[in-house]
């Protein structure tokens, strides 16, 4: 049986409050390693310190921080260690479309703020369920693995628990009919995913990178543009309304200056831009590819029966 307890945990929150807290959570479930972390340059910095001295962290991640936000923290770990698990915390809805977008780009779970211990408890034991299924070898229990492969996403492609059990479609296939009889699973639609173009792994992720310097450490921003000196700067810049290039205040919004919403800035090379540029990263040979060399793989998905 796995313990995760011995694990290190990596908490990056810019509220001193909630890091004692979920120090204090973890500290209560029995993990003694967490170390907290106050933005991401500097959880970045830890992170980076641990996996070279051969540990890989669980991380919980603060979604916004004044630095760099989620997005951007998620990229630049899973360049590193593709197979990191990272919990977003936030206060947002799951049902949010940044939310989802940075889940689906390699984001293992989801924690609600304001923090509640029995949801971390959760989390953490669904992690340490998943750790233990992997000790399991192939032949013992096989129908039970699969079952919660499934039951515990929202739909799960048929190519992708083949790769995840090391076989074929068509060897998985009298399981998966079996569960369907037994009334444990349910078949969906059909999904078509993106896989490596070397390997053939559907585990895929999305890196966002600057498109000017390709770099990650990037953070979304509201820029503001005044029109008479032309100056285009976060809107955290214009303190007081003051445009901090020609020292003139800002006052009729269309007049003065415009308002440009969900822009990204490059903590790097101080570019900015509306989109960032992506790749795809595979989780198992780290190939690093762009959409155009994608391959694609259909196969039936299923989902918990209800």
């Amino acid at each position: 049986m796995t313990d995760l307890t011995d694990r290190e945990i990596l908490v990056i929150d810019d509220s001193p409050a909630v890091g004692i807290f979920l120090r204090e959570f973890l500290l209560k479930l029995g993990f003694q390693k967490v170390h907290c972390c106050e933005n991401g340059k500097i959880g970045l910095e830890a992170f980076n310190e641990l996996i070279d001295s051969g540990k890989v962290p669980i991380v919980f991640l603060d979604y916004n921080m004044p630095d760099m936000n989620a997005l951007s923290v998620l990229t630049q770990m899973l360049n590193v260690r593709p197979d990191v698990k990272v919990i977003i915390e936030t206060a947002r809805e799951r049902s949010e479309e940044s939310i989802k977008e940075v889940i689906a780009q390699g984001a293992y779970q989801y924690l609600s703020k304001p923090i509640r211990l029995e949801n971390v408890k959760e989390i953490m034991k669904t992690l340490t369920a998943e750790e233990n299924y992997k000790d399991v070898s192939p032949d013992d229990d096989v129908i039970q693995r699969v079952e919660f492969l499934i039951t515990t996403s929202t739909r799960t492609s048929l190519t992708r628990i083949a790769q995840y059990m090391g076989k074929t479609k068509e060897e998985m296939l009298p399981i998966i009919q079996k569960l369907e009889s037994d009334k444990k699973i349910i078949k969906l639609k059909d999904i078509k995913e993106i896989a490596c173009p070397d390997c053939g792994l559907v585990k895929i992720s999305q890196i966002f990178h600057c498109p000017s310097c390709k770099g990650s450490n990037f953070k979304q921003e509201k820029l503001i543009e005044h029109y008479e000196c032309s100056n285009v700067s976060s809107a955290n810049s214009y303190v007081d309304d003051i445009c901090p290039k020609c020292r003139k205040k800002i006052k009729v919004l269309g007049s003065d200056y415009r308002v440009m919403d969900n822009y990204y800035l490059c903590n790097d090379c101080s570019e900015k831009f509306p989109e960032l540029s992506t790749d795809f990263l595979c989780l198992r040979c780290n190939n690093r590819f762009e959409i155009e060399r994608a391959k694609w793989e259909t196969s039936p998905a299923y989902g918990r029966f209800s």
